[in-house]
């Protein structure tokens, strides 16, 4: 079920704020180092290191393991590595709490970690394939009660199975940089929450759509 999308395209755009595409979800606030600029179809957001998408936290963003989640969204990544960790999302499983779910960039390689957290600790994956810069790739990532996976373009990547607990991320989403980390440089699209777990099928369907 798709509970929350920014499109980024400009009729949702007033000003600094971004709204849901979707409808009803909460409204997207751009920092100063944030734009909106031509994408793939219709609008992008352009991140460049400090810049970041914030979405506040709401009860449709809570995200369970016991109903299953999944978020899904284009990136494209115009810089090299940097030598440190880039964050493309981050959300925590409370205001200002360092419990999250994250997705970053290597520093030194063109691939991502993926990390949730259980009642034990963190558990991450990395990606076996690697971005290439300059192209836009999909991302998505499907958490339910046997584990968590990351598609790239599709195609399942990489996964792991969960053994404990996911501790739910309910706090604000970052697009970009994070509290204590830089973001990448590059463009985002189409991002878009789901308090259900995608299908392969449901995945590939949207690595090859189009909008606006």
């Amino acid at each position: 079920m798709l509970v929350a999308h920014w499109t980024f395209d400009v009729a949702t755009v007033d000003g600094r704020r971004v709204a849901d595409a979707a409808g009803g979800g909460p409204v997207a606030e751009l920092n100063a180092s944030a734009q909106i600029v031509p994408g793939r179809h219709g609008e992008a957001l352009s991140l460049d290191g400090p810049g970041r998408a914030l979405i506040p936290a709401m009860p449709q963003l809570v995200l369970s393991q016991v109903f299953g989640f999944s978020v899904a969204f284009f990136v494209r990544v115009v810089e090299e590595p940097t030598g440190e960790w880039r964050s493309l999302l981050f959300k925590p499983v409370a205001e200002s709490d360092a419990r999250a779910l994250g997705m970053w960039l290597y520093p030194d390689a063109m691939r991502m970690r993926v990390q949730l957290f259980t009642v034990k600790g963190p558990e991450y994956i990395d990606s076996h394939a690697r971005l290439a810069p300059g192209e836009w790739t999909h991302v998505a990532f499907v958490v339910d009660h046997e584990g968590m996976f990351l598609y790239l373009n599709g195609r399942l990547d990489t996964g792991m199975s969960l053994e404990h607990a996911v501790v739910t991320p309910a706090g604000p989403i970052y697009l970009g940089s994070e509290p204590t980390k830089p973001g990448f440089g590059g463009l985002m699209d189409d991002f878009r929450v789901y308090a259900s777990p995608l299908s392969a099928e449901a995945v590939g369907a949207l690595a090859v759509q189009d909008h606006g």
